[in-house]
């Protein structure tokens, strides 16, 4: 009877716990105030990193004229048991640099502007097996070995 309510005492509490709400801040760990300290047409690059650190992302195209971005994402999230996170909070912030690496404009993207930021990858050419494919694809290139080593 005591091990039982023990028991019961543990699965209980880890039922609770599962359902807990969870708050994760991803991307940007910074201050975001030191981006009011760059200077428009004078820094460069190499200034901005120093002053704000390493960007979440960057552009890898630069447009027509050459110039290129850097962005600046601090998100955070909610997870509720086992929903699906909810954004709270986003700040992004926009550094655009001339061809050069000259900073040509800095701009903080409002509430509702929300950047996702992909990091999936491209499939290369070639086949690509399902989930049969994968079970299956390898029955028939074994057999030839089996049967040669029998010899």
């Amino acid at each position: 009877m005591k091990w039982s309510c023990i028991w019961s005492l543990v699965v209980v509490s880890i039922l609770v716990s599962a359902c807990e709400k969870v708050v994760m801040s991803r991307g940007y760990v910074g201050e975001f105030s030191n981006f009011d300290k760059i200077v428009v047409g004078k820094d460069r690059e190499r200034d901005v990193f120093e002053r704000v650190g390493s960007p979440t992302a960057s552009s890898s195209l630069s447009t027509g004229d050459g110039s290129y971005r850097w962005f600046y994402v601090a998100k955070k999230t909610e997870k509720n048991g086992f929903l699906d996170h909810k954004t709270i909070d986003q700040q992004t912030v926009v550094i655009v640099f001339s061809s050069d690496g000259v900073v040509r404009s800095v701009s903080r993207l409002t509430k509702g502007q929300e950047v996702d930021i992909v990091s999936e990858s491209t499939e290369s050419g070639g086949k690509t097996a399902g989930i049969l494919g994968e079970t299956f694809g390898g029955l028939g290139k074994y057999r030839d070995r089996f049967e040669d080593s029998k010899k």
